[in-house]
């Protein structure tokens, strides 16, 4: 698959490949294991280093790469693991912004606009307003899977500093020539702060989902956006019990071990473990 952002390496080499492959068992438990003060950047994190086998000239990819690469190429895929593992169609439950009655919404990973960032690779300047009727060069870059998770570990850690503001400290590389950063950040004008924001997600590539629906029960026309990588990582978080259930199944009706049917893709393994089910209730044992 192509990344719409890619990972800029030395020499301005930009790693846009990438493959990944289905979760299976071993995913899957490992998924129900996490515990739910774990931030989901850092379950992202881990979850891309089982399931991308390979990352441009890595196979397979270093963790840390994967923490490098911008959140649109991240959540494309985790995207593309959903997909590999469930398919392509998504059926969600949304409330209605007015009655805020819940409203069944269907579509499928088409349906998902891609933005490629438009200058891959180097670092975006732009020129935001001073605050004085003047100008001032900020140099900036799009945030990736390690300022999610800093940003995370801060506000577990009692920081107080809005979540959105150490992200974009963190994405500020340079102001009027000199550095950026947390001391960039304290330079900046308040209307340049305000700015920022907009800048930066301008310069990122974009993978997300604006949906115009309307409400079958008050009629109210509104739009709704779907945090698509905290919807996949909910999906992702099977109960172990039908986990274990299949691997009993197959375990008895094949006598395969438990590293075999836990390390078969997610896929395969609940449709034969169906077939099996389906057997049994034929005989009346099921």
């Amino acid at each position: 698959m192509a990344l719409p952002a890619g990972l800029p390496l030395a020499g301005r080499e930009l790693v846009t490949t990438a493959w990944v492959r289905p979760l299976n068992g071993d995913d899957e438990e490992w998924l129900a294991a996490q515990p739910p003060t774990r931030s989901g950047a850092s379950v992202v994190s881990e979850l891309l280093a089982r399931a991308v086998v390979r990352l441009g000239p890595w196979a397979p990819p270093p963790p840390e790469r994967l923490r490098d690469l911008p959140i649109a190429d991240r959540d494309l895929l985790l995207l593309a693991v959903r997909t590999s593992t469930y398919g392509h169609r998504f059926d969600v439950v949304l409330s209605c912004t007015a009655c805020e009655q819940p409203m069944d919404v269907s579509f499928t990973a088409a349906d998902i606009p891609v933005q490629p960032r438009q200058t891959p690779g180097a670092p975006l300047l732009s020129d935001l307003p001073d605050g004085r009727g003047g100008v001032l060069e900020v140099a900036l870059r799009p945030p990736n899977g390690r300022d999610q998770e800093a940003v995370a570990v801060a506000a577990a850690g009692g920081d107080a500093t809005p979540p959105v503001d150490l992200l974009l400290q963190r994405c500020l590389v340079g102001v009027g020539g000199g550095p950026g950063g947390a001391d960039g950040w304290e330079r900046l004008p308040v209307p340049t702060r305000g700015a920022l924001a907009a800048a930066v997600d301008e310069a990122s590539a974009k993978v997300e989902l604006a949906m115009d629906l309307s409400c079958p029960e008050c009629g109210v026309d509104f739009e709704a956006d779907l945090d698509l990588a905290g919807y996949v990582l909910g999906e992702f978080l099977a109960p172990t019990g039908t986990v274990l259930y299949e691997l009993h199944l197959l375990a008895t009706a094949y006598h395969w071990s438990e590293h075999a049917i836990m390390s078969m893709p997610s896929p395969r393994r609940r449709a034969l473990a169906g077939l099996v089910a389906q057997d049994l209730r034929s005989q009346g044992r099921g």
